[in-house]
């Protein structure tokens, strides 16, 4: 019967989630990456990390949205945990650096008590990264990392010492022909539905969690398209695109996307000819997501002067790393260069 209700239910459900969870406007969320944009170029503010990077020996690894739950049938995070502890494993002893960009704990749906002690193997393989080697930001279900105190008192317990939580990070490349930087959020700035808002966390905590419970529903569904179809995901591109040398990394939306769905074919680009698709400047970057509803986790590499869009799943002999697109950061560099 259970079977039955979800398959009639997950659609709507689906449309549902997606509909209360995003509610962006271009003009704030380009006004909203700005203000923080700005700040991080400013270096005089304490929301946006900034590292200096060389291409040719530092090596990141960012991953978003895992929504760390507490086990039950509305934690979208429990299958892709053993994808998740290996990826990490793996990161860890290569000596990447570990950028964690928000959404990472499931604050909207559950207590953080009930979070943290769940989920104890996942917090140990991210404070394995050292202090210098890991960077946390926050996002819109887990905004409470935004308060100091609240990072003490929960993470003094995993993490040693606890680190800093920030809004964003800056990468600034040094080796390269032109200067580059990467800016990486978690991507809800501006978005009404997901800003600090009260009223979409209520309706996840009361609504959506007890449904998604009953029918035991996982709304994020893997997909091959990794292009600007998502509508966030196009204002993120359009502020991109205005900036000069830079990547733009977001989360948020639970949909990858690589260059800006650039260099490859990708079914739902919103261009009407061939010619057009060249036209897309290749600056924006999405994630994807550490919660797929087959236990896939993406993320985005960046190492031996490459970017790559990467997914970890599983396999008969266990859990596998697949790269999904890749290109040179120098080529990247060419391609941002006006015509």
């Amino acid at each position: 019967m259970r079977k039955f209700v979800q398959y009639l239910l997950k659609r709507p459900l689906t449309w549902m989630a997606n509909t209360l969870a995003a509610a962006p406007k271009k003009e704030t969320v380009l006004k909203s990456l700005s203000e923080l944009y700005k700040q991080g170029l400013s270096e005089e503010q304490n929301a946006v990390k900034t590292i200096e990077v060389s291409s040719a020996t530092d090596k990141f690894i960012v991953f978003s949205d895992q929504h760390k739950g507490n086990r039950t049938w509305a934690d979208d995070f429990k299958l892709s945990e053993l994808n998740y502890l290996v990826a990490l494993t793996h990161y860890q002893k290569e000596g990447f650096h570990f950028i964690n960009l928000g959404d990472s704990e499931e604050g909207w749906k559950f207590n953080m008590p009930d979070i943290l002690s769940s989920n104890e193997a996942a917090l140990a393989a991210e404070s394995a990264f050292s202090t210098e080697r890991y960077t946390k930001t926050f996002g819109n279900h887990d905004i409470i990392w935004k308060d100091k105190f609240a990072v003490d008192f929960y993470l003094k317990k995993y993490f040693h010492p606890v680190p800093v939580v920030y809004e964003a990070a800056m990468l600034k490349f040094t080796d390269l022909e032109l200067p580059l930087k990467v800016f990486l959020t978690h991507g809800h700035q501006g978005d009404l539905m997901s800003d600090n808002n009260a009223v979409s966390t209520w309706i996840v905590a009361h609504i959506w969690m007890p449904l998604q419970r009953f029918l035991r529903i996982n709304v994020n569904s893997a997909s091959k398209d990794f292009s600007l179809k998502n509508l966030h995901n196009k204002f993120m591109y359009e502020w991109g695109r205005q900036q000069e040398n830079m990547l733009l990394v977001t989360g948020h939306t639970h949909s990858p996307v690589f260059a800006s769905g650039r260099y490859f074919s990708h079914p739902n680009n919103d261009v009407h000819h061939p010619d057009e698709h060249a036209t897309l400047r290749p600056v924006y970057f999405n994630t994807g997501c550490c919660c797929f509803d087959d236990g896939d986790i993406t993320g985005i590499e960046i190492a031996d002067g490459f970017i790559r869009l990467i997914k970890w799943y599983d396999e008969e002999h266990g859990s596998r790393k697949m790269v999904l697109e890749e290109i040179s950061l120098q080529q990247l560099l060419k391609d941002l260069q006006p015509a």
